[in-house]
């Protein structure tokens, strides 16, 4: 009682002496629920230890060789092995994708887009969309951490901790005394974690605030806008602490195989039960040869899984005493079977002495950061609505690693998941994992799939181990990169291609791109005939055009001066182009030209020559037309060259064909493309068009199907004709399908080529889509210029080697067969095969993953019904939207408008849900708030379009008179054989080049 009575005696006096309490202070100062005493930046100090944490960049796994596997394996064991004598807290966690932040990155970038067509599905409803669509598929990141002990603390550590409050006004230095005492170990290990193999960057604020909620509250929803720190705050002291552990706490009752997490978020509150497992015995696992690191294997699982790992890598004198006890006691028993039983030893005992010889020689020789042992204890957290759904979740996870590896579910649920906390003590000694920095290196915990990026449009989802959105920007190589827009679509029939294509031109059309398609079976120009789009639209079918329309003096494009300005010398670098422009224009007349005659007479050498002359005299300016050269030839026949004449018969024999019409303008008629508008979309295609199989020799080729493939030759020098007659700074776009055609013909590897090689300076994505890679490698330089590649489904061996090579991934080692897997087809089933179809996607910065194609959601429906190429008898029926026009010719202005089937949501606001497990797909659209509600970006932060100066029309100008420079000549006679020139006789004419383009 005395003892009682006293004290607060005491405590009052003391008060007095102190002076008069503050307003509001009475106890003792909070003391947080965790062991967690303050948050610095990324250091995190407890009671006794002080520890940095970092954040691992992901890795990525798929699609690479054993041996980088390997070399990427042995270098985050090196960098694990430098910590020698320091704790590493190792924390995988996840976070939903965050589809607010990518829709306001995509509506800030989608600059200059069209107006909204009143009726139809506009930008607003087309961004709310996507993001509902999105929020529907529950896909997460994955984020790890990783925190390795700076330095333990002493006594006088802790008592300048517990008297800060005081020194803080008296020395305020004392108080930061142990951060900067620690200040160069801190930068040393910043350097350390920052190199190849672990990649690690130091922990941000927001990252440690997301770490911090993610351990105390180990398995409630995430919130999406938890992350917000405010400005300029990096430390949280012990009183801030409250802000994670408040409003959350942990049950469990006596072996109860689950932990009860209880939560308060929004005012609501939530609760989960989450199961804590702990990694058992695992065989010896062949990794990367045969297994994937087996921390991965938990990414396959529908729902969210988290890590806590705690390691001690071990320092070398302190293994070799071990090693050498460890001999001992095996020496000791061999011994006690051998000479006092006179029996032999069990090969157990062998085996175990041999492994102590083994890791003895490793620790002693060789890389020893390489072979440091560790010991370290790995637990895996899964959570439910309720204990049932928990425990059939672990169940999975059991069933998922085994046989190879045992997976424990241990009691005392309650302190292991304390574990997963940030300076929580370990909760038990048990099931301790022994082994080398390498073998826990082979886990790679970081190795996830990463593709795209963050601010493009949705192409689909990852469908590999790890399952995550796919965004990419078609754009970003050239203007962010400085890399080409070169793109191959490659794949075999039914492989999704023209889907595919559909589904990037549309998107970037919306978001104020400028596209040129040549689709010569036609279904891409269904998205010229979409309501939304219809207005700013044009389709040609172009044969029906106009004659003239693919004359191929017009089908290249003319130089502009403003194209150059940027240049050190404009004036000359524009000559240079016009020189350039008509020597092309002059080898690809004489291609089209030798094109249309009979294979017979077109490979005889007299009949090149006879053609050269003709299409040097009559020049390369833009004004000239093939009747031109068919006049010249007649000259020359009535001048005594005889094949000239017969060159010129055969010539006007196919100019009566009424496909062949395309090539001679109608000289009483204007230029069709004299008065173009500046349209959005620009559809050409040639259905009817005959084309030879694919592969089929030159010499099998029907005459219609040699005009076919000039047809489509002239057809693709069209296409890219737009980009020259825009602004350069615009986001232009040029698809191409057929592609095997053009790397046939001279003039089309040119085309390619120049279009690879344009395709960053005037700001272009060529999507170039054909059904054999081998192709487009034929094509010199192509391999080297590309920059993203879509691999389809290939079945061919020779066609998938080829596949790879586009890829730039690894050959023979497997990766080939994968290729005839993409797309699986039903084989007992009747009805239409319309799943989505899968590709591999190289995105040209590195990232190489399955992806699979994705247009499901709900307001997209129209855009697949407009691609579905699939033929079905029940269509044939008349439109109920009413009549879609007919087909125009170039230019021509688009039909009316016709009713939209479609309105735009009328909601502006779509709550963002921070439930993991809630499905929106085939769900209303009408979703009211539930949970804690993060606005979906509806509408742009920006009004109106950006404008398009058109440049002046340039005058014509006799290009006959400009001059090739000496290092930019373009012979025409590239492919004549020695022998032709030799064997022919003198006519009075010098057939050599004429450099100069003007006849001389």
């Amino acid at each position: 009682m005395v003892a009682t009575v006293a004290a607060p005696e005491r405590t009052s006096r003391r008060a007095r002496r102190r002076g008069r309490a503050r307003a509001g202070e009475g106890g003792s100062g909070y003391t947080p629920s965790i062991a967690l005493r303050s948050i610095d930046g990324h250091l995190t100090r407890t009671g006794t230890q002080v520890m940095a944490w970092y954040r691992l960049a992901a890795q990525a796994w798929s699609f690479r060789s054993d041996g980088q596997r390997e070399v990427l394996i042995r270098q985050i064991a090196a960098q694990l092995g430098e910590m020698q004598g320091r704790w590493l807290h190792m924390r995988v966690t996840t976070r939903p994708y965050p589809v607010h932040m990518w829709a306001e990155s995509f509506d800030q970038n989608a600059m200059g887009r069209m107006p909204d067509v009143p009726g139809a599905l506009g930008w607003d409803g087309f961004l709310e969309g996507e993001q509902r669509h999105l929020m529907g598929l529950s896909m997460a990141d994955k984020e790890v951490f990783l925190g390795i002990e700076v330095s333990g603390r002493g006594l006088l550590d802790r008592w300048v901790e517990r008297a800060a409050p005081v020194l803080d006004r008296i020395a305020p230095s004392a108080v930061r005394a142990e951060l900067a005492a620690l200040e160069s170990e801190v930068n040393h290990l910043d350097v350390l974690v920052a190199g190849s193999g672990l990649d690690a960057v130091p922990a941000s604020a927001e990252d440690m605030a997301w770490l911090m909620h993610r351990s105390v509250a180990l398995g409630l929803p995430a919130p999406r806008g938890l992350s917000s720190v405010p400005r300029g705050v990096s430390t949280w002291e012990a009183e801030d602490l409250a802000a994670f552990t408040e409003g959350v706490d942990l049950h469990q009752e006596p072996y109860a195989p689950t932990v009860q997490v209880v939560g308060r978020m929004r005012s609501q509150t939530v609760s989960r039960n989450v199961a804590v497992l702990s990694l058992g015995l695992m065989e010896g696992l062949r990794i990367p040869e045969i297994d994937d690191p087996w921390m991965q294997h938990s990414d396959r699982l529908p729902f969210p899984v988290e890590w806590s790992a705690r390691m001690y890598i071990r320092r070398p004198e302190d293994v070799t005493g071990e090693l050498q006890r460890q001999m001992g006691k095996v020496r000791s028993q061999i011994r006690h079977y051998t000479h006092d039983h006179d029996l032999d030893p069990p090969m157990s005992l062998a085996r175990q002495a041999d492994r102590v010889l083994e890791v003895e020689d490793e620790l002693t020789t060789g890389l020893t950061q390489l072979n440091t042992r560790l010991y370290g204890w790995w637990r895996i957290a899964v959570s439910g609505r309720d204990e049932a759904e928990a425990t059939t979740r672990a169940q999975q996870v059991v069933d998922l690693y085994r046989p190879k590896v045992q997976i424990e579910h241990p009691e005392a649920q309650y302190r292991y998941a304390r574990e997963f906390i940030p300076g929580e003590p370990l909760a038990s000694t048990a099931y301790r994992r022994r082994g080398s920095v390498t073998w826990a290196a082979s886990g790679v915990p970081a190795a996830t799939a990463s593709v795209g990026d963050r601010r493009g449009i949705m192409l689909g989802e990852t469908c590999t181990a790890t399952r995550r959105p796919v965004a990419w920007d078609p754009w970003l190589a050239q203007e962010v990169r400085r890399a080409s827009g070169l793109t191959a679509i490659v794949g075999g029939l039914g492989s999704g291609k023209s889907f595919l294509t559909g589904l990037v031109v549309y998107k970037t059309l919306r978001a104020g791109a400028r596209w040129t398609v040549l689709d010569p079976s036609g279904p891409l120009a269904e998205l010229a005939r979409l309501p939304e789009l219809a207005p700013f639209s044009r389709h040609i079918n172009l044969l029906r055009a106009d004659p003239g329309i693919l004359n191929p003096y017009r089908v290249v494009a003319e130089p502009r001066p403003d194209h150059f300005a940027d240049d050190e010398d404009p004036e000359r670098a524009w000559k240079r182009e016009r020189s350039l422009a008509a020597a092309t224009r002059r080898r690809l007349v004489l291609d089209v030209l030798s094109g249309l005659l009979p294979y017979e007479i077109s490979r005889q050498p007299h009949t090149r020559i006879v053609l050269l002359r003709a299409v040097r005299e009559v020049g390369g300016a833009p004004d000239r037309h093939p009747g031109m050269v068919i006049d010249t030839l007649r000259r020359h026949a009535a001048e005594g060259e005889d094949h000239a004449g017969v060159v010129a018969d055969f010539l006007d024999e196919r100019r009566e064909l009424p496909q062949a019409a395309l090539l001679f303008p109608d000289e009483t008629r204007a230029d069709p493309w004299h008065a173009d508008r500046d349209y959005r979309l620009t559809v050409l295609t040639m259905q009817g068009l005959s084309l030879p199989r694919p592969g089929s020799p030159r010499e099998e080729w029907t005459d219609n199907e040699a005009l076919g493939v000039e047809l489509l030759n002239l057809a693709s020098w069209l296409t890219q004709r737009t980009i020259y007659d825009a602004d350069r700074n615009l986001r232009k776009g040029v698809a191409l399908d057929e592609t095997h055609f053009l790397s046939q013909v001279p003039t089309g590897k040119v085309l390619i080529d120049r279009l690879a090689r344009d395709s960053r300076k005037f700001n272009v994505r060529a999507l170039f889509a054909s059904q054999l890679a081998g192709d487009l490698l034929r094509v010199s330089g192509f391999a080297s210029l590309v920059n993203a590649v879509f691999v389809g489904r290939t079945d061919d061996e020779e066609a998938q080697s080829e596949a790879l090579r586009l890829l730039r991934v690894p050959t023979d080692v497997g990766y080939e067969e994968m290729l005839g897997t993409l797309s699986p087809r039903p084989r007992h089933d009747d009805r239409p095969d319309d799943t989505p179809r899968q590709f591999v996607f190289a995105d040209g910065h590195g990232g190489v993953e399955k992806i699979r194609i994705d247009l499901e959601a709900p307001h997209l429906e129209h855009i697949r019904d407009a691609l579905d190429t699939n033929p079905d008898a029940a269509r044939v029926k008349p439109r109920a939207a009413g009549p879609a026009g007919p087909e125009l010719t170039a230019p021509d202005e688009p039909t009316p408008l016709p009713a939209a089937p479609r309105q735009p949501p009328p909601s502006a606001v779509v709550p963002d849900l921070d439930g993991d497990d809630i499905d929106l797909r085939g769900a209303d659209t009408r979703i009211g708030p539930v949970g804690d509600a993060d606005p979906v970006l509806v509408g742009g932060v920006r009004a109106g379009a950006v404008q398009v100066v058109s440049a002046d029309v340039l005058d014509r100008a006799d290009l006959d008179s400009a001059e090739l420079f000496d290092d930019e000549q373009l012979d025409l006679l590239d492919e004549l054989d020695d022998e032709w020139v030799v064997d022919e006789p003198r006519t009075g004419q010098d057939p050599r080049p004429d450099p100069d383009g003007d006849g001389r």
